[in-house]
């Protein structure tokens, strides 16, 4: 009997408080050590260059009211912030979104980060890890996969982040079977893991339906290795756990 199991025992022994110690020590006593993966940024905002692999986007190039803009704040932070407007003009069915996107024309390289993460990191890598600064308001992550059919074009994953607000930042640990497939905004029923390897863009997203000021700072975003991670990928993939998003088939 090793010397911390004994030890374990004795701190156990008056209010068995620690069962738990004395388990895990029998469960990997005599196994070598393994070192924690490395973990992987995707990306820093530290200059302007950096946000040259990302654009905006929103219902202005289609004819609505939304204003956006996206800079690197002094501190070495991705700033998106303007103002949302639903008003919605007669050739237009819907209106009242602004995201921060990678660049369409830098997917392929967003691809490659995320294929030789699968290389290097042996396939562990479980989750997006995020630091940023929100609003207060409901944004979305968005994921989306290379297209290997013609409809999948407006299929994306995505996963609700509902920000505090205030000055203080928060970080998003978002294990890959969190995101719900989606299409024009609304579910679909028939849910499929997200393939990390396949990711070709991600972006953040607002589309809550409330008109008025939005600012969102984002410090970093990396791949992670989340050791909880095994229970998600076992949960049931047939219905959403988000409430708030529509069935594809009612929109």
């Amino acid at each position: 009997m090793s010397v911390l199991r004994r030890a374990a025992q004795i701190l156990c022994a008056p209010g068995k408080k620690m069962e738990g110690l004395v388990q895990y020590l029998d469960k990997y006593e005599g196994k070598p050590y393994e070192p924690r993966p490395v973990d992987k940024f995707m990306y820093l905002f530290q200059s302007k260059r950096d946000l040259e692999d990302w654009e905006v986007q929103c219902d202005a190039e289609l004819g609505g009211k939304s204003l956006a803009k996206l800079e690197t704040t002094r501190s070495g932070k991705a700033r998106f912030y303007g103002l949302l407007n639903t008003e919605t003009p007669d050739w237009l069915t819907a209106s009242g979104y602004a995201g921060m996107f990678t660049a369409e024309k830098r997917q392929n390289a967003v691809l490659e980060i995320m294929q030789s993460a699968k290389i290097t990191g042996d396939g562990q890598y479980k989750g997006f890890e995020i630091r940023l600064r929100g609003d207060g308001r409901q944004w979305k992550m968005n994921c989306q996969e290379e297209q290997f059919r013609r409809l999948e074009k407006e299929m994306m994953f995505q996963f609700i982040l509902n920000t505090r607000g205030g000055p203080e930042y928060e970080i998003f640990r978002i294990p890959f079977s969190k995101f719900i497939r989606t299409a024009r905004g609304g579910y679909i029923q028939s849910q499929e893991m997200l393939e990390f390897d396949l990711i070709k863009s991600i972006g953040f997203l607002l589309s809550d339906s409330i008109d008025g000021p939005f600012n969102l700072e984002v410090d970093y975003i990396k791949l992670i290795h989340i050791p909880f991670c095994e229970d998600f990928d076992k949960m049931d993939r047939r219905r959403p756990r988000h409430s708030n998003l529509m069935r594809y088939e009612d929109l």
